[in-house]
């Protein structure tokens, strides 16, 4: 059973609770599916629906999915579905009968067939449905933007019920029918879920009440979203029965600072109760993460410290409680949307001790926070004008900058990039690259140019201009122009500053409508023209050089989907940065790979065995099931059928390719 989920079948288990389908074959096997016995919906008590729904939670603890059979009733079909059973089976939905006469019944019913690729997405919907205390609802979003329930539970329902709502008037806020502020309040939660994939939450004020939205997109799927969403009416809660014994004098904050947040020690969590400007709008878990955060982000730099320590979680409230007003105030400088900074002064209380005496909780302090007009300077703080504006501009520079610039010691190795240096070659650091040489990086098909013009560069200050070369990015190889400079300190040169040029991106701007003939635009990997261009280059340093290299020809039944989840950053991740790549045909690839060992002509075999194996392995695309046939063949420049038949002619050793690959199909 093991080998054949392994293969990529489902194994179901029939008639559980019945016979020899038990919670022993639970316990010993995998499985994806059970489905529950008819015996359990032909007796329909109470006892039968709890351990109907035991059954179906338990299930989902495991990551199994349900199916009932046996379903006669729509009372039957209804109570499943408030449960979350993902699947139901029976004469409520038609008699068994041959297709012909199942598909008659199913387009006399108007019923509709569920497409293959929505298999998945209900499958994680039906999962997020359980039994629970607390309000629960699932949104569909489409791509247009319209958003409409899924499902509520009847918690839900009641409490909305309670704010004297209906869904119908959800659905009316959230498409801007008739609060365009919920709408996009919510949808802008929506796209915070999306990118940080964890849940998310913010309140808001309904009629004097305050109200608690956590939600989560649960799934992303041929271009809708799906969103699991409660929420609470925290005005009738413990701490919402404090918030409102405060409201008046909340309510006066709110004229007087442009931000205020409820700090939760016991619960390590920042709760936005008003905020006007702030860079976050829901609930905060992990203060100290968050606080480190936000000063990186946000706060000057010369101001950072002063302001860690102002927020210092583990002394906050001891400073407060010695403070001779009951209240600590801290000042520092902000980066606002457009870039710039402006002081803010921000103000912590704690709140009445009842709370803490009552629920057993640790004090919940308050912090208020607002622009200051006058810029007051701390002691502590340094101002733009003592930063020497050198330093100013080149770390502009090298932040800012869309050009490749690169910076070197005077033995060659890295000793900087501009981050749109690292962004091109797709690493997400300097100490990628710091203390490295070209040859330790290996991404230029010839490094004795670039090598030798920067020895002589170092020994004579003799400047290079508009070297030519080609060197290799996220798998593929690309033609550049390089320029570079000796580095002087006191007279003596000590290293050297370049930046190079990208030719093809030169050409896409100088002709922006027009298409290079040269790269494949579904996937930007070479196309088969390019292909024969870079092959004729390895050859080339093959037959002057003696640089071997290795051709890697790999064929599958890629189709649309498995082609856009697994096709070229797939080959990059795998095939290694020093690996050109390019898109032949539909589902065939190239890899191009230099050697310079035996050894890494046994790696070349080892890689397209790998990716073999791995595309192989792959039996799920977006939670749907698929099977993967995978071939490659492999020539190596020293191969001697080359050299024997055709003496390194590049149409030949593609063909002899081609030809191996045909064979091992």
């Amino acid at each position: 059973m093991d080998r054949l989920r392994d293969e990529g079948y489902e194994i179901w288990l029939d008639d559980f609770g019945s016979g020899y389908s038990s919670l022993n074959i639970l316990k010993d096997y995998t499985v994806d599916l059970i489905k529950l016995d008819m015996g359990f919906l032909r007796n329909f008590t109470e006892k039968s629906r709890s351990i109907i729904s035991s059954v179906i939670a338990m299930a989902k603890d495991l990551g199994i999915k349900t199916l009932a059979e046996g379903v006669e009733t729509q009372e039957h079909a209804e109570f499943l579905a408030s449960i979350g059973c993902g699947r139901q089976q029976g004469y409520y939905y038609g008699k068994p009968q041959p297709l012909v006469g199942t598909l008659a019944h199913i387009e006399a019913e108007g019923r509709e067939i569920e497409p293959r690729k929505w298999c998945h997405y209900y499958d994680v919907a039906s999962m997020a449905i359980r039994e629970t205390n607390q309000t629960s609802a699932l949104f569909d979003l489409h791509e247009d933007g319209y958003l409409h329930y899924l499902y509520t539970n009847q918690v839900y329902r009641e409490q909305l019920h309670a704010l004297g709502y209906r869904c119908r008037d959800v659905e009316g806020f959230l498409n801007r029918k008739a609060r365009p502020e919920i709408s996009a309040t919510f949808r802008h939660y929506v796209n915070r879920s999306l990118q940080s994939g964890s849940p998310e939450s913010f309140c808001y004020i309904d009629g004097g009440d305050y109200i608690r939205i956590r939600l989560r997109v649960i799934c992303e799927m041929n271009h809708h979203l799906l969103i699991h969403m409660g929420f609470e009416n925290i005005s009738r809660s413990d701490a919402g029965e404090q918030l409102v014994k405060l409201d008046d004098n909340l309510r006066y904050l709110y004229t007087m600072f442009e931000n205020i947040s409820l700090v939760d020690f016991q619960r390590d969590t920042i709760e936005p109760i008003y905020v006007h400007d702030a860079p976050t709008r829901e609930t905060v878990h992990g203060i100290r993460r968050y606080l480190q955060s936000f000063a990186q982000e946000y706060v000057y730099e010369p101001d950072r410290q002063g302001y860690l320590d102002f927020c210092n979680p583990d002394t906050a409230a001891a400073r407060i409680q010695k403070s001779r007003y009951s209240r600590i105030a801290h000042c520092c400088r902000v980066r606002d949307p457009h870039g710039n900074y402006h002081w803010r002064e921000c103000v912590a209380v704690l709140l009445q001790n009842g709370l803490t005496e009552r629920s057993g909780h640790t004090s919940l302090m308050l912090t208020a926070e607002k622009t200051i007009e006058e810029q007051i300077l701390l002691p502590a703080s340094r101002t733009p004008e003592q930063c020497t504006l050198d330093a100013l501009l080149w770390q502009s520079l090298t932040h800012h900058t869309r050009f490749y610039y690169f910076w070197k010691d005077k033995n060659r190795r890295f000793l900087g990039a501009t981050k749109a240096f690292l962004k091109f070659y797709g690493f997400d650091s300097e100490a990628d690259i710091l203390g490295k040489t070209d040859e330790d990086m290996n991404w230029h098909l010839d490094n004795n140019t670039y090598r030798l013009d920067e020895i002589a560069l170092l020994q004579t200050g003799k400047i290079v201009e508009n070297v030519k070369g080609t060197c290799i990015i996220r798998g593929v190889l690309r033609h550049i122009t390089c320029y570079k400079w000796p580095l002087y300190r006191e007279g003596e040169i000590i290293g050297l500053l370049g930046v190079f040029f990208e030719a093809e991106d030169l050409y896409s701007k100088i002709n922006q409508s027009l298409v290079s003939p040269y790269d494949d635009p579904v996937t930007g990997l070479h196309n088969r023209q390019g292909f024969l261009g870079d092959l004729i280059g390895y050859q080339e340093a093959y037959a002057v050089d003696q640089q071997p290299y290795a051709l890697i020809l790999l064929e599958s039944c890629f189709d649309e989907q498995i082609q856009k989840t697994y096709g070229p950053s797939f080959l990059r991740t795998h095939a290694g940065k020093d690996a050109v790549i390019s898109r032949l045909r539909h589902t065939t690839f190239a890899i191009l790979r230099r050697e310079t060992s035996s050894e890494d002509r046994t790696a070349s075999k080892a890689i397209a065995r790998d990716l073999q194996q791995r595309l192989q392995s792959i039996h799920q695309i977006d939670g749907n099931p698929v099977t993967i046939t995978f071939r490659y063949s492999f020539v190596h420049a020293t191969d001697p059928a080359i050299h024997k038949t055709a003496n390194g002619n590049v149409s030949y050793i593609y063909r002899l390719a081609l030809e191996r690959l045909s064979h091992n199909g």
